[in-house]
């Protein structure tokens, strides 16, 4: 991945990305995987990331395209080994401590 976008991508925003696909599984779990990541991954990232550069390769983009991949890879494997989960600043779900668990 590039810096090209300097601080539209980051890890703050692809976490918001992991946590609001989360937050759409749970509200309907019927729907596909893909298309609430995809849905996420716009509501997340600004356009100038996402719609700006679909537009200038006139389909879906390689940025694009590695923030599906990458949010997917996150949220499946959340997914897939599900652990007790907290709230932490700023509303990113984290995985709970032995602690507070």
């Amino acid at each position: 991945m590039t810096h090209e976008y300097g601080e539209s991508i980051n890890p703050e925003v692809i976490e918001a990305a992991v946590v609001m696909t989360l937050k759409l599984r749970r509200e309907a779990p019927g729907v596909a995987l893909a298309t609430q990541v995809d849905q996420a991954v716009h509501l997340s990232f600004c356009a100038c990331v996402i719609d700006d550069e679909d537009e200038i390769e006139k389909g879906l983009s390689g940025t694009h395209a590695a923030m599906i991949v990458e949010v997917t890879r996150r949220v499946e494997g959340l997914l897939a080994n599900p652990a007790p989960m907290t709230e932490g600043r700023q509303g990113a779900i984290r995985p709970a401590s032995p602690l507070t668990g």
